[in-house]
């Protein structure tokens, strides 16, 4: 349970930093807000990771798993995709309470 608080404390830390990224230029009133998807910074970060997963996930799944699974997450805006990791690893890394029930 603790590795999932800390994995929901990580994925909160990207999305906050992402959403700051993208909030940026509006707060300054230099442009709009522009969400960026995960593919775009996967584009810019590591271009050559994205296509080799890209490869392997189209040659061990049918095409249609990258076309239509994969890049509806991908395309999601990047603050959105890890608060939802976030949100789902910290609710699953909660602390649960033990109900005691005693019956006469």
């Amino acid at each position: 349970m603790a590795a999932l608080r800390f994995l929901a404390s990580l994925f909160a830390l990207v999305a906050v930093v992402a959403l700051v990224t993208d909030a940026t230029p509006a707060w300054n009133g230099t442009g709009p807000f522009e969400a960026t998807s995960v593919i775009d910074h996967w584009k810019e970060l590591a271009p050559v990771s994205l296509e080799a997963t890209q490869t392997t996930i189209i040659q061990s799944t049918p095409a249609w798993v990258w076309n239509t699974v994969v890049l509806s997450f991908l395309n999601l805006p990047t603050f959105v995709l890890f608060g939802l990791l976030a949100i789902f690893c910290g609710y699953l890394g909660r602390h649960r309470h033990s109900l005691k029930v005693h019956i006469n």
